[in-house]
């Protein structure tokens, strides 16, 4: 059966959650980096199906979702909501103190990283300030298995949730990507994407949709 797409629905989290942790590290399986396997899908996933599903799209086969697009029009806005409503619970299930507590030398440095990062400010307290912010308010993350990579999946991914864009009037749209990931950075300049901004972690890409 071809893959469709499909605009994501709350049954799809737990895929969500597993498509999220399987390509985690650079695009490939990142299970082995994360001794809890729910902690990268709740800020790189779940968070945007939760509050804007519309933006939300999947890539199933067989009827099984293998990939999704998730994403804002919005970043200022979407980060206050972090803040306010999904941050909270979260910092408490996954405290600081987890980075110097007896199980601390067994975490990984992806999940220190990302249990700074609930931690941290959202967005970026210099996004607002940025010149690119005002053109490219929208932000996106997107991920694929294994099974649907090179079959399109990602440009159809991609084009549903710009046309859905559009019907907003977002006029742009940016992601973040890492410099190692140069897979990535080849497909994203595919589909029109430019560099914004270098970041020490990689880049900052965005495309213009008016």
């Amino acid at each position: 059966m071809e893959p469709t797409i499909r605009q994501a629905l709350a049954s799809d989290l737990p895929y969500a959650y597993d498509v999220c942790l399987r390509t985690a590290y650079l695009g490939k399986d990142g299970t082995s980096l994360f001794s809890d396997p729910w902690l990268v899908g709740q800020y790189y996933a779940a968070p945007y199906i939760a509050r804007d599903p519309a933006l939300c799209f999947v890539a199933e086969e067989d009827r099984v979702p293998k990939g999704y697009i998730v994403a804002t029009d919005d970043t200022v806005g979407y980060g206050a909501w972090l803040e306010s409503s999904w941050l909270p619970a979260l910092r408490s299930r996954y405290p600081l103190a987890l980075l110097e507590g007896p199980g601390a030398a067994a975490l990984s440095d992806n999940e220190r990283n990302l249990v700074r990062t609930l931690h941290g400010t959202h967005p970026n307290p210099n996004f607002a300030d940025s010149p690119w912010a005002a053109s490219h308010p929208a932000h996106l993350h997107i991920d694929l298995l294994p099974d649907l990579q090179g079959k399109g999946c990602g440009r159809l991914l991609m084009d549903r949730l710009f046309a859905a864009l559009r019907e907003r009037k977002c006029p742009g749209v940016h992601l973040g990507v890492d410099g190692k990931n140069l897979n990535a950075i080849g497909f994203y300049g595919k589909l029109g994407f430019e560099p914004l901004e270098n970041a020490e972690w990689g880049l900052i890409l965005g495309k213009r949709l008016d």
